[in-house]
């Protein structure tokens, strides 16, 4: 059972916001190259269809964890798929958590290098983030939803850093609607996904939630649908302004999009974005970071969560030297990102189908 009002607990509108900062950090950069690689001028098309199925897929994960609301993810999972099963994947679901933690950090590493701190060492700066993390999530998971409401709402004035260069956009890059082809608007579904990953975070966190009530379900698929909104508008504003032609040559097409137009006081606005950005990353690695940790607390049956905390800092640490440039970190992603397919997608259609083979089984056993 979950303890109620322990170091584990959290709001159900921390839940939400958790939600956002979890997918609004590294893929934002250079989501519209990525899709329009794919979908050209309607990867805005793209990213809205996927933001839909998305929203789908968490409205199915609070649904079926709403039928299990005071135990874990594991021991939910225990009596739809069995032990040994349930055992299997929440340890490799620990596992693929410290994987993306430890890219995260590099991502953020190569940014910071290339923006703030060229000349110092990449492992100095990997050092210092895992010393955050340290301090961040060693209270559990209360202090990270704290941190991330700090977090978001301090970026989100940077959502009207998108109006100013649509002075120099043109919709005539928009058009037609439609005309890259329908097998173009699928195929740019996949980049735009693995934009969206981090949502598969609820299937730890929402056990921990204190207030759980039936509006649960409808501000989770909010949370999703605000960042579909999110997402759609950026990579539309880029398209109209750069043409899909152009922004398919630039890695980090939205940087350079803020860089079209000279803002008042501030001389470098890309510079002062990125500086923000970090603090939008950091609270992405915080969340998944401690739901690794949780994930291995509940596996290996220790009392205690921030054991982990310590425990798998060297080793993000030393994963996150690893790749030996910008190129491999990408690559790398890529592949790992293909796992969230299977934690994000198949998971919890899986679970949703077992509970109904199972739902008289279950409730009779819950009613006892």
């Amino acid at each position: 059972m979950i303890r109620k009002y322990g170091t584990g607990e959290i709001s159900s509108g921390q839940c939400y916001i958790m939600l956002i900062s979890m997918m609004v950090g590294t893929g934002v950069l250079g989501l519209a190259r990525s899709v329009a690689e794919a979908s050209q001028q309607d990867a805005w098309i793209s990213i809205l269809l996927n933001g839909i199925g998305i929203s789908f897929i968490v409205g199915l994960i609070v649904l079926l964890e709403s039928k299990f609301p005071e135990i874990t993810f594991l021991q939910f999972t225990s009596i739809l798929l069995t032990k040994p099963i349930a055992l299997v994947i929440v340890f490799l679901y620990g596992v693929y958590a410290t994987l993306v933690t430890s890219l995260s950090i590099r991502f953020l590493c190569e940014m910071v290098g290339t923006w703030f701190l060229p000349r110092t060492p990449l492992f100095v700066v990997s050092l210092i983030t895992v010393l955050t993390l340290i301090y961040i999530t060693k209270e559990g998971l209360t202090l990270v939803a704290r941190f991330n409401e700090i977090v978001v709402f301090s970026i989100v004035p940077f959502i009207f850093l998108i109006f100013p260069s649509l002075t120099e956009a043109s919709l005539l890059n928009l058009k037609p609607v439609g005309g890259s082809g329908f097998v173009n608007i699928v195929k740019g579904i996949t980049p735009s996904f693995y934009a969206f990953a981090g949502y598969e975070v609820l299937l730890i966190i929402y056990p921990y939630i204190a207030n759980k009530n039936k509006n649960n379900l409808k501000y989770s698929v909010l949370s999703i649908f605000f960042v579909t909104l999110l997402y759609t508008s950026i990579v539309a504003s880029q398209i109209a302004l750069f043409g899909y032609q152009e922004i398919t040559d630039i890695l980090y097409s939205f940087i350079n999009y803020l860089d079209v137009l000279d803002f008042p006081i501030i001389e470098r606005i890309e510079i002062f974005f990125t500086f923000f950005w970090t603090f939008a990353v950091l609270g992405t690695l915080t969340i998944q970071y401690i739901v690794g940790c949780i994930a291995f607390q509940s596996t290996l049956k220790t009392k205690r969560t921030n054991t982990f905390v310590y425990v798998l800092a060297p080793v993000v640490f030393i994963l996150s030297l690893l790749p030996k440039n910008s190129a491999q970190v990408a690559s790398l992603s890529e592949m790992i990102g293909k796992a969230n397919i299977g934690f994000g997608v198949i998971l919890p259609i899986l679970l949703l189908l077992m509970y109904l083979v199972k739902r008289k089984r279950v409730n009779h056993e819950e009613s006892m």
